[in-house]
């Protein structure tokens, strides 16, 4: 026989306590007499009445100390052993990818009921089984838990048969195991021992799958598409918002696997993002919502028009959320709008009308003019303009082009007094000018060259802290930041602000929502930015089918994992025999 747990025998305390209820009660009658010749009896009851002399024979105080030693036993969780070996290791995989947060029973999950599952069987193992907890999330990485407990819903998507090769290759480093494997989805475990518990229920679902926009001739194109993920027909509304302010509702009727595509034009926005909701609650209630942040920081066009300069296209290549377009022609730019444009050792004969300019070795123009130094140089960066990274930058030329000042303009590299390099605005344009060919320099081979060419870049187009701002659950989300910046924080929905580093993959499966990226420079100021995390409807919304059951993959029936059969009915049954004995026996007065 074996015992659950030992932590109830702390309840035997309550026996000496019975006991001294029984030392304490006064058992006798108080009956009028006629004659005190019967002082003589009441005497000898008197003396019957001692302490001890009550415990002789009480059959109603035996009877409640056993029915509490029944009890505390029962909570000992006894069990008869019998069968064969038994195994020594578990192996429980747990999927808590989005799809396991649909309901499955009342207001559960289908991860809460998938750890209630784990729960039990935990307990029905032997107590030196080595239990080993892996929460799947969408990743190819399992990430170890020391109790079921702290696996928690997450909203990636994946195949958790992608994870079978890490689960094969830990059970080959056992002795004897069992994979026990809960899920969602389709899974063979091929030649893995264990079995597959499968919570796939159906019902009534729709999903915003997804919400974009586009502006085109001043006005906002904004396109929906819901999608009927169900087994049945399904009819709701679905509203849509600019911020928190409600701009359309409209009714929706669709079948069995039917999507359909709403399409708004608007005038203008006022909100930062847009909202489309669901307002039906279905079983999956995630991907009734969906986010699209409005940003105007991507899709960002360089236009390089040089010669033949390496250096300069492969640290413009690096930098993300740009698009580089290259010409060595300055005839060839064609009417297309630029974000930025860079000549480099070339001179437009008229300055393109709009975006950015960028000029390095130029002449006089419309925004300076320049004076040539035929003599060497060694040029430092002006700290206060300059990011940490390259606030320390100095390299040698053997000639350069002293640029006078322009009133919008700011030095940031020097040759003593001489202004070489600067930066500003000037009737809503930015401009920039290096006064000085790369080629004629060791500038490029300084490690800091990629770095100003980035911090350049920002200061002149503002590529923005990310590649876009609307993600998908799952989906890497790249936090590049800023050159200038001093420190990047991070707010996700409901949470603090977290500070991260630059270039940081952030965790897109935890949260879904608006997030926050807040931006500190060196100066003290800052910048906010929103990006959006929304439910991966495609892969995990399905509700058409349902799948539940236990496919055994088990090798060797002959290993019995569970403990045996347990006594605590037996037990809870003699407990209450007990009970109602001693509710007869009170009936008749004893």
């Amino acid at each position: 026989m074996g015992i659950g747990s030992l932590w109830p025998l702390a309840l035997l305390v309550t026996i000496p306590l019975i006991i001294l209820l029984y030392i304490l009660k006064k058992k006798y009658k108080e009956v009028e007499v006629s004659s005190s010749l019967l002082w003589k009896e009441a005497y000898k009851n008197t003396q019957a009445n001692t302490p001890w002399e009550k415990l002789r024979m009480n059959i109603m105080m035996i009877l409640q100390i056993l029915i509490v030693m029944l009890v505390i036993f029962a909570l000992m969780n006894p069990f008869l052993k019998f069968g064969g070996k038994t195994y020594k290791n578990l192996i429980v995989v747990v999927d808590t990818t989005a799809s396991m947060s649909t309901l499955y029973d009342g207001e559960k999950t289908r991860l809460d009921k998938g750890k209630e599952i784990v729960h039990d069987y935990i307990k029905s193992i032997k107590e030196d089984t080595n239990n080993y907890i892996l929460a799947f999330n969408g990743t190819t990485n399992l990430e170890g838990k020391s109790n079921i407990d702290e696996a928690v819903q997450t909203y990636g998507s994946g195949d958790i048969s992608n994870s079978l090769s890490y689960i094969r290759s830990l059970g080959e480093q056992l002795e004897d195991y069992e994979v026990l494997v809960v899920t969602d989805k389709n899974i063979d475990l091929g030649d893995l021992n264990g079995k597959v518990i499968t919570l796939a229920n159906s019902g009534e679902n729709a999903a915003v799958t997804n919400l974009s926009h586009k502006f085109i001739d001043n006005k906002i194109k904004v396109i929906a598409t819901i999608s009927n993920t169900g087994n049945s027909d399904y009819s709701g509304d679905f509203s849509l918002y600019d911020g928190d302010n409600l701009l359309k509702v409209d009714s929706l009727e669709l079948s069995k696997g039917e999507s359909k595509t709403l399409n708004y034009e608007l005038q203008n926005l006022e909100g930062s993002y847009l909202k489309g909701e669901l307002s039906k609650k279905d079983l999956i209630a995630k991907d009734n919502t969906y986010y699209d942040v409005i940003s105007s920081d991507k899709g960002k066009k360089i236009l390089l028009v040089t010669d033949q300069n390496v250096f300069l296209e492969k640290s413009f290549n690096t930098i993300d959320n740009v698009e580089l377009y290259k010409t060595n022609d300055v005839n060839n730019i064609t009417e297309d709008s630029y974000d930025l444009y860079v000549f480099d050792n070339v001179m437009p004969e008229a300055m393109p009308k709009s975006g950015s300019i960028l000029l390095i070795n130029p002449t006089s123009n419309e925004f300076f003019k320049v004076e040539n130094k035929e003599e060497v140089g060694r040029a430092s960066g002006v700290s206060e303009e300059l990011s940490k990274y390259t606030k320390g930058l100095e390299f040698t030329l053997s000639n350069y082009k002293k640029i006078e000042m322009p009133y919008f303009g700011k030095a940031f590299l020097k040759i003593n007094e001489d202004t070489i390099g600067f930066w500003g605005e000037e009737n809503g344009r930015k401009i920039g000018a290096l006064g000085f060919d790369i080629h004629n320099s060791d500038f490029a081979l300084k490690k800091e060259f990629p770095l100003l060419i980035h911090e350049l870049e920002e200061k002149l187009i503002e590529s923005g802290s990310l590649y876009k701002n609307n993600f998908k659950a799952g989906e890497e989300i790249l936090i590049k930041g800023t050159p200038l910046s001093q420190k990047i924080q991070v707010k996700a929905p409901g949470k603090n602000y977290e500070e991260i580093a630059q270039g940081t993959r952030y965790n897109s499966i935890s949260d879904l929502g608006l997030y926050k990226i807040k931006e500190t420079f060196e100066q003290g100021d800052s910048k906010e930015a929103l990006f959006s995390i929304n439910f991966p409807a495609s892969g995990e919304s399905d509700l058409s089918q349902e799948n539940i059951g236990e496919i055994n993959n088990l090798k060797d029936q002959t290993k019995i994992l569970t403990k045996g059969l347990s006594l605590i009915p037996v037990l809870l049954m003699l407990a209450l025999i007990g009970l109602l004995t001693e509710w007869i026996l009170y009936l008749k007065g004893n």
